[in-house]
């Protein structure tokens, strides 16, 4: 039987030739590492089987890399947090955007650091540690130029106006930089404080909100969203409004559509998106079913965001009152009776146990019989084979609400490609003192708090499923 390492450069192997056929084929090439990110040059991943033959490369090449490090050495790099370091002060002093203006064929250092307003000896360190990383170019002594990782680094607004407007830098963007920026701010820096979190016995066994890593890190003792809204922090919470708005870019426009089906329903029929936000989740339903009635529930000061934008967006849903937005509390006795559906899309991840039992139970007592409950979370898969497969045949889609095992000797669940789903856990644990769940995990919770999962509806250009339950 061949080696490991012989598998996985198999794996490798076999993997970049399928990509580079489909390219040939296409007439298109893998773009090259030292050019800038083009959108318009990732048409080559959509052809067939070429991101299952990305994920089987890189995969292999991670556990490739594990294999073949020494030990002590993996540990070390794990251990530093030079990458995160770095990272954040290449993006916040905003060298991508610096380069791109000063010309992009490469800058001195010295002129980077004089737009950039910080101690050239120090920045070349930190831009050469990032380079020998793959994310920019020296291509010479002290001269940098950007690559398609760095590129990334450019929020897209010229540099003038990115220090002048800090407030409104990610306005109009994707969102993806405000993203980016939010994880190395508060999130990196509360993770700092993860183990004293979990090791304190006043908060190890918490699963209150505000004893979250985030507590420690920022010296509060309220929960997150308490703390956004908080003066101090304007910055963040325009940065975080935009950077959650990444997430629904990365979306087909009709993802909602993808799997509950929606067109069923008719004008005697009513959806309460329960802390649905401004609703955006919604709109596209609205749009696709002009007959269902709509009801979009959260807090005071979203509601008046949530009013804005559908009078900015379909206003005509507001006029006919077909669609209303209504403040509530997302704990308080829900006083909506005669729901069709009662919609929560990525809400459960933001609590721990106790407080999601105390969100399913007052939709149960709210509930018809004829109720249904759509839950549209992350889903959360073991690393070693799932035994829960088993309830594919009781709950429909459950089996396939992951994708297929990777070949071995790759972890079933594809390694370092799938790892996303983990890293939104901990986020969620670091930020929230919540957590992402399996649909083990969900479905008990569902029928300890009289719901019962009856269908699983997996969705390949959405990571998170949906899931359906009615009242037991």
């Amino acid at each position: 039987m061949a080696s490991t390492i012989l598998q996985l450069s198999k794996l490798i192997s076999d993997a970049t030739a399928v990509i580079t056929d489909s390219c040939a084929g296409a007439g298109t090439a893998v773009p090259e590492l030292d050019a800038p990110f083009d959108p318009a040059q990732e048409a080559w991943r959509q052809r067939p089987g070429v991101q299952l033959a990305v994920d089987q490369a890189i995969s292999a090449a991670h556990q490739l890399i594990a294999t073949l490090q020494p030990a002590p050495l993996s540990v070390l790099r794990m251990g530093g947090s030079y990458h995160i370091t770095a990272t954040r002060v290449a993006f916040e002093s905003n060298v991508a955007t610096i380069i791109k203006e000063l010309g992009g064929n490469g800058v001195h250092v010295d002129a980077i650091a004089v737009k950039a307003k910080v101690d050239p000896k120090k920045l070349v360190r930190v831009l050469r540690f990032l380079a020998s990383q793959h994310v920019f170019r020296e291509i010479e002594p002290d001269v940098f130029a950007n690559n398609r990782i760095s590129s990334c680094f450019d929020i897209g607004k010229p540099f003038s106006e990115l220090v002048s407007n800090p407030v409104t830098k990610y306005e109009g963007t994707s969102g993806i930089t405000a993203l980016f920026g939010h994880m190395m701010d508060e999130m990196s820096k509360s993770g700092a404080y993860a183990w004293e979190a979990l090791s304190d016995p006043k908060t190890a066994f918490s699963e209150e909100p505000e004893d979250a890593p985030l507590s420690r890190a920022f010296g509060t003792h309220i929960t997150f969203w308490d703390w956004m809204e908080e003066p101090e922090q304007v910055n963040r919470l325009a940065r975080f409004g935009v950077a959650m708005r990444a997430w629904q870019n990365t979306l087909p426009a009709d993802a909602m559509l993808h799997g509950f089906n929606w067109l069923s329903l008719t004008e005697n029929d009513l959806i309460v998106d329960v802390a649905g936000g401004i609703g955006n989740a919604v709109l596209p339903i609205a749009r696709a079913n002009p007959a269902v009635r709509v009801i979009i529930q959260d807090r005071p000061a979203v509601i008046d965001d949530g009013i804005k934008y559908w009078n900015e967006e379909y206003p005509e849903a507001l006029d006919s009152g077909r669609v209303k937005l209504e403040i509530r509390d997302l704990f308080a006795a829900q006083p909506i009776k005669n729901a069709s559906v009662f919609l929560l899309r990525r809400i459960l991840h933001d609590w721990s146990d106790k407080y999601v039992r105390k969100i399913l139970t007052t939709l149960r007592e709210a509930a018809a019989p004829s109720t249904k409950l759509l839950i549209i979370d992350s889903i959360m898969h073991y690393v070693c084979a799932d035994p829960t497969l088993s309830k594919a045949g009781v709950v429909p889609g459950w089996a396939s609400a992951r994708r297929p095992d990777a070949p071995p000797p790759l972890l079933p669940n594809w390694g370092t490609v799938g790892i996303g789903t983990y890293g939104s856990d901990l986020h969620m644990m670091i930020l929230h003192n919540s957590q992402e769940r399996t649909l083990t995990h969900l479905s008990t919770l569902l029928e300890s708090t009289g719901w019962r999962m009856v269908r699983v509806y997996p969705d390949q250009t959405n990571l998170m499923s949906q899931v359906e339950a009615v009242p037991i």
